[in-house]
């Protein structure tokens, strides 16, 4: 909170202070006057307008005050009727203006009509884009992840997250999920990189074992053919066919090998999207997973990890500079594509505005009840705080306008006699 908000409440107690001081300051000058004009009328006609300026003067400012403060307390504590109106009337208070606002200023059609020539979504699109709003928000963000983090129980975490996982596996979600990923996969071809990787991978392979191809061959064979090499040059057919059909398989696309792939993939997707027993042997398979004891403890330290992470001063400031960069990026984006700012407001105007038909209600209430919580003296305090002042003024008024109309009264009086 800044310092001019926190200083706005001693102000306005000031400046009731000094309107009371001076609103009854004006009626102690009148009722001083009064008496000296009393004391004085006989002397000289002046002293008779004096003495009926001071007294209608006094008159109307002593009604003005009894009237200002019945609005708020007792006058002279005295239990005269109608008065303290606003302690004895706190609840009606409190209901009418939780209803007026909730009716005049968060009504849907209220809500809509001030929307409707509002260009929310430019508006948002300047903020984000602009780099030290980003900066704010990726901060504010940043800082308040350690701090959500802490709140949340470990165990209770990797607990939740296991079981997310195995509800996700239940109710045929995983098992389908995984057919149609499979199934996107192979219709338009790009499980073939993933097979390319798989070729090379097993070239690799072929390469670091083929010592224990052909100690394996050559133990296999007798000892006769091992005279005459023939184990050597079998392991050499052996390894050079399965490089051949490699070979052959990563450099043709339409390699039956890879038709043949491609074909169980689809057949596998399917089952995995319309077979009942695949889907339960999956469901079996990932519950027996889950279940298992180092599962619950993989997950914690995953938990743990991510805790370590969010508070690394090098991850920190990673993150927070993409996090920036992303809200900037979005915030330009949006501002260059007129259709979307377009749809945006649309949604927004249109959200925005049925927030309000649902809880402008909830609103008003929330007013309401704040006010009845309120003891008598801070409805009292809070009201006259923000009005006092102005109305210190209706007895400032009310003692100048009163004593010109004893003015114009003693005047008439003495044209009539």
């Amino acid at each position: 909170m800044s310092h001019e908000n926190l200083s706005e409440p001693a102000d306005k107690t000031r400046s009731l202070a000094a309107m009371r001081l001076l609103a009854g300051g004006l009626l102690v000058l009148m009722a001083c006057t009064f008496v000296l004009a009393l004391s004085r009328q006989d002397q000289a006609p002046i002293w008779g307008y004096v003495r009926a300026f001071a007294e209608a003067a006094l008159v109307g400012g002593l009604a003005d005050w009894f009237a200002v403060t019945a609005i708020f307390r007792r006058p002279l504590g005295l239990p005269i009727p109608h008065t303290a109106v606003i302690p004895r009337s706190k609840e009606r208070i409190a209901q009418a203006l939780g209803e007026f606002v909730a009716v005049n200023f968060l009504a849907p059609e209220v809500i809509g009509a001030r929307l409707r020539d509002q260009d929310l979504a430019t508006a948002l699109g300047r903020q984000l884009a602009d780099p030290a709003t980003a900066r704010r928000v990726a901060d504010g963000v940043m800082d308040a992840l350690p701090g959500v983090v802490d709140l949340l129980d470990d165990e209770v975490v990797s607990e939740f997250m296991r079981r997310q996982l195995t509800d996700f596996s239940r109710d045929e979600r995983l098992s389908a999920t995984l057919g149609r990923g499979i199934k996107l996969l192979t219709e338009h071809g790009r499980h073939q990189p993933v097979l390319d990787a798989a070729l090379a991978e097993g070239w690799r392979a072929l390469e670091e074992h083929e010592p224990a191809i052909r100690a394996q061959v050559r133990a296999r064979t007798s000892w006769a053919w091992r005279l005459i090499s023939l184990d050597a040059r079998a392991a050499d057919a052996l390894i050079g066919a399965i490089e051949d059909t490699l070979h052959q398989v990563a450099e043709q696309p339409d390699h039956p090998a890879r038709q043949r792939i491609t074909e169980l993939l689809q057949k596998f997707s399917d089952d995995l999207q319309h077979s009942p027993e695949l889907r339960a042997q999956m469901e079996r398979i990932v519950a027996d997973i889950l279940a298992h004891p180092s599962v619950a403890a993989y997950l914690g330290e995953v938990w743990q990890a991510m805790k370590l992470a969010l508070r690394g001063a090098e991850t920190q400031a990673a993150a927070r500079n993409t996090l920036a960069s992303g809200i900037e990026r979005f915030g330009a984006a949006l501002l260059e594509d007129q259709a979307v700012v377009e749809t945006l407001n649309r949604r927004l105007r249109a959200l925005l505005t049925e927030i309000a038909g649902r809880h402008n209600r909830d609103v008003g209430s929330l007013i309401s009840e704040t006010i009845r919580s309120w003891d008598t003296a801070t409805v009292v305090e809070k009201l006259e705080q923000n009005v006092g002042a102005d109305l210190q003024y209706i007895r400032i008024n009310g003692t100048i306008i009163g004593g010109l109309i004893g003015l114009a009264i003693h005047q008439t009086t003495i044209w009539l006699r």
